[in-house]
């Protein structure tokens, strides 16, 4: 089911028929990854006129991409010219031309789909180039998909769609789905949408397999938004994992001062990177965050434990020199990374003072969860220290958190 997806399905279907009446144009689609491509191109093909035949093609993230890869996915359907110029591996100087000659022979309008095109070799990116200046009096549309958080302004492919004529390309962008939308789509699968829209921010993809998916209703990060995540994550720079990595251990927004006293020199370049592929979102103070929770969580299921526990640790000791770090804000997040490194010593330094804070501005649930995670580790100290947790008249609802 298509949702929020209407004004884009409209408009190819306009190209669709402008083409057909002999005015063909280039259509890029555009999204993030899980964005709702291929959906509503599989929408388009079931609307598209009848006398318009839609021809597929894609390209993949081979180490080494198949040349021309789309051309040879719709070869089948084309004229056995142009099937025969693929066996033959001829030279686009003759391949280009009859594929041209072939669709202006063709009875009705032709709807080419190159699926994919952030993945393009070389040889597609100059047919599109080819066709896309030759295509404004053919009954020709070409349509293309794209991740945007895959295409920055080096990628050989926006240079390519730079070079097209303007006058006939149309930009599509798709956007997340909108909180309303999540909650719709929550209530027709009977799952309840609390937070759903949050840790997904409106991602078709990563809503509809948690809402399909057994593993999600107990708690647990689906393996299909884990594979997709990991497979996002071998295909980026080293330096740009170690900086997603590092900063997954963090919940929440981390502080430029943070990244780059933790990722050194390289930290400024690397976070230009993540924020330009859209992966990392950045405010206007400077601070970073994963753009959807779930690709956080499934970088932090990356790691091995030992090496959380050492990024862990690594993480409190940056805040323990910070001029707050006894301050209740930062004192809390040592709590946390203090428990992630599983140093019980540190845990049961930090929690008295971090309880106490708590319960003095009146948050007398998170002063309980602090001493929670200290009694994890009351057996590693030979006396718990009750007398520095100074709660004074919240001491009783405290306990009787904490027993429930």
């Amino acid at each position: 089911m298509l949702i929020e997806r209407d004004d884009a399905l409209g408009s190819l279907l306009s190209i669709s028929r402008h083409a057909a009446a002999g005015r063909g144009s280039v259509a890029v689609l555009g999204a993030e990854a899980g964005g709702g491509k291929t959906s509503l191109l599989d929408a388009f093909a079931r609307r598209v006129d009848a006398d318009c035949r839609v021809l597929w093609g894609g390209c993949e993230a081979l180490f080494t991409p198949r040349p021309l890869g789309p051309l040879h996915d719709m070869a089948p359907a084309l004229d056995p010219r142009v099937t025969a110029l693929l066996e033959q591996t001829a030279a686009p100087g003759q391949l280009f031309p009859a594929l041209l000659t072939v669709l202006q022979e063709a009875a009705g309008a032709t709807v080419l789909v190159f699926e994919d095109v952030h993945w393009a070799d070389n040889a597609t990116l100059d047919l599109v180039k080819y066709l896309g200046r030759r295509l404004s009096l053919l009954r020709v549309m070409l349509v293309m998909s794209l991740r945007t958080d895959e295409v920055g302004a080096d990628h050989p492919l926006a240079h390519v769609l730079g070079d097209l004529p303007s006058a006939v390309v149309t930009r599509l962008t798709l956007q997340p789905l909108s909180a309303q939308a999540v909650a719709t789509l929550a209530r027709q699968a009977g799952r309840p949408d609390a937070d759903l829209h949050r840790i997904t921010a409106g991602n078709p993809f990563f809503v509809t397999e948690l809402l399909a998916s057994h593993d999600a209703a107990r708690g647990q990060l689906p393996a299909s938004v884990r594979d997709a995540v990991w497979s996002r994550l071998s295909r980026l720079a080293a330096s740009e994992r170690e900086l997603l990595e590092m900063i997954s251990i963090v919940p929440g927004s981390v502080e430029r001062w943070l990244v780059r006293t933790l990722m050194g020199p390289q930290a400024d370049a690397a976070v230009d990177q993540c924020v330009a592929r859209g992966v990392l979102l950045r405010d206007e103070q400077g601070a970073l965050k994963f753009r959807h929770e779930l690709a956080r969580q499934a970088t932090l299921d990356r790691l091995p434990m030992s090496v959380q526990r050492t990024l862990h640790a690594k993480v409190e000791t940056v805040l323990s020199q910070a001029p707050t770090a006894l301050e209740s804000g930062l004192l809390a997040r040592r709590v946390h990374h203090a428990a992630g490194a599983d140093d019980g010593e540190l845990v049961l330094e930090l929690v008295p003072r971090a309880a106490s804070q708590a319960a003095r501005l009146g948050a007398h649930q998170q002063a309980a969860a602090h001493l929670a995670t200290a009694l994890r580790y009351a057996a590693d100290a030979p006396t718990w220290p009750h007398n520095s947790v100074k709660t004074g008249p919240t001491r009783p609802g405290l306990s009787a958190s904490m027993t429930r």
